[in-house]
């Protein structure tokens, strides 16, 4: 008969993230995940699978809580500016406020990974290809270009979709809240001032 598990996953997984979002896979060791869970190497591989699968599953946990977030952020009420304005406000504010530098993990592990393990090339396509779809949603929602037009907002979701991944790269170095507001305000200036 199995032992019970003596752990909670879902606090070693947030764990687990935390890393991997804060450092990258390389710089992550297992050794460094066993201190920052408090489990031995063998409980993490009975949960989760080999290093590889932490990774992956911390993504997909990460696009579970943060995805969520910027889905909800976009879904109020405004046109598309002010909607896009609020989740770029609330990334300048968890940068320079509550100075979380970490910038997006998702946009971390476009460069850090997915040219390097097809596995997790695969998982970053799909994720980035969501932001891609939520974005463009809002876009048609708020009636954005000729009443909602889906070529106008799928273009424009995708010029917004460099904009916030330079801007979380640009939280990543450290630029400060004029830097960050000046490129926040002139991209949501430039493709989202059109109405239905």
């Amino acid at each position: 008969m199995a032992r019970p598990r003596e752990f909670d996953t879902d606090t070693a997984l947030r764990a687990i993230t935390l890393l991997f979002w804060e450092h990258g896979y390389e710089a992550t060791s297992m050794h460094g995940i066993e201190r920052s869970t408090g489990l031995r190497k063998q409980s993490l591989y009975r949960a989760f699978g080999d290093k590889r699968a932490m990774y992956l599953a911390a993504l997909a946990a990460y696009e579970r809580v943060e995805m969520k977030q910027a889905a909800e952020l976009l879904a109020g009420p405004g046109d598309a500016a002010s909607r896009f304005a609020r989740l770029f406000h609330h990334i300048i504010e968890d940068a320079v406020e509550a100075d979380d530098r970490r910038g997006c993990f998702l946009c971390n592990a476009c460069v850090d990974q997915a040219a390097l393990d097809t596995q997790s090339g695969k998982l970053i396509s799909e994720m980035t290809a969501r932001i891609e779809e939520t974005f463009e949603a809002t876009l048609a929602d708020a009636g954005y270009g000729d009443g909602g037009d889906a070529r106008v907002c799928r273009k424009t979701a995708r010029a917004i979709l460099a904009g916030y991944f330079g801007l979380r790269v640009l939280v990543r170095t450290g630029a400060d809240r004029d830097m960050l507001e000046d490129a926040a305000g002139t991209m949501l200036s430039s493709l989202c001032t059109a109405t239905a």
